[in-house]
């Protein structure tokens, strides 16, 4: 499942703010960029006319607009986490341009999640990229891993998933201008895929600066908002920036209901329950033990 969590779905790390437009002193390659997290970001003047209200066509009132507004770059697998980070990304009056990625093996109803919250939003259109070699480490087992260690990996692994996602993001935010590549990794997803880990992010800063020829003029960087964050935080963060969880897809099949026993729909579970809200999704099984009380979600 693309994503930013490895886990099949979606997946504020401390640091300080920089200036969006300044270099500052040489990096050392052991020395990486912070990440930023969102909520370093929240004094930023919040832009609040509608994206339809903007100049539309090449003029120049319409480059003039865009430049003052940061772009950022939303990674989306059309999950609850990376729905709550596009909110996210929109309520800080950004230029939201929706990336998300077509890998082998992807359950359309993802895909098609994606679309519906990109055209629930009314951002720009999804930009999608197409990487028909990346496999889940399911479907690797079945064509025969040389490497034996890999075999123990955990379900929804794909072998260096996130370096590539935010290298071919890195590539059009270059290209684009971008300032942010924005990815839903919450605070779970670093305990089972080390390329959602705060220390991972820190160094692709640091890739980014170090690699990107235009970066001392127009720098790029990762931000993580639900770093650290809990999947009932996470829901408790969409319920109040009013992220339609309904037309989110979190399970690891292509049904037409969620299974609702694969390890990301149980979490999803538990976290709605935890919070005391209904989930507004359908199951194809039973409640769970943990539905309807306030337990604390506890990774399925």
């Amino acid at each position: 499942m693309v994503s930013g969590s490895p886990n099949g779905k979606d997946s504020l790390l401390k640091g300080s703010k920089t200036n969006s437009r300044s270099c500052g002193t040489p990096l050392s390659p052991h020395r990486p960029l912070p990440v930023e997290s969102g909520a370093q970001l929240g004094t930023r003047p919040y832009r609040s006319e509608p994206l339809a209200s903007r100049p539309q066509g090449d003029t120049r009132a319409t480059r003039e607009a865009d430049a003052v507004m940061d772009r950022a770059i939303v990674l989306l697998s059309g999950g609850l986490d990376s729905a709550v980070v596009l909110w996210w990304a929109k309520g800080q009056g950004w230029d939201v341009r929706p990336m998300t990625f077509d890998y082998f093996g992807r359950p359309v109803r993802e895909s098609q999640a994606v679309a519906d919250l990109v055209a629930r939003l009314g951002v720009r259109a999804v930009r999608r990229v197409d990487l028909p070699f990346l496999k889940e480490i399911d479907d690797l087992r079945k064509d025969s891993v040389a490497n034996p260690a890999l075999l123990d990996s955990p379900e929804g692994y794909i072998p260096a998933r996130n370096m590539i996602f935010y290298g071919v993001a890195a590539y059009h935010a270059e290209i684009d201008g971008a300032r942010y590549l924005i990815g839903g990794h919450n605070g779970m997803d670093p305990e089972a895929f080390p390329d959602s880990s705060p220390k991972f992010f820190n160094f692709m800063n640091s890739i980014f600066r170090l690699g990107l020829w235009s970066y001392a003029r127009s720098p790029v960087q990762v931000l993580v908002p639900l770093s650290g964050k809990s999947k009932e935080e996470v829901v408790r963060m969409g319920l109040a920036l009013k992220v339609p969880f309904e037309i989110t897809w979190s399970c690891y099949w292509d049904r037409d209901l969620h299974c609702g026993t694969c390890p990301s729909c149980r979490e999803r579970r538990e976290a709605f329950a935890a919070v005391g809200v209904a989930d507004p999704v359908d199951y194809e099984t039973g409640p769970l033990p943990t539905e309807g009380t306030h337990l604390h979600a506890q990774k399925g």
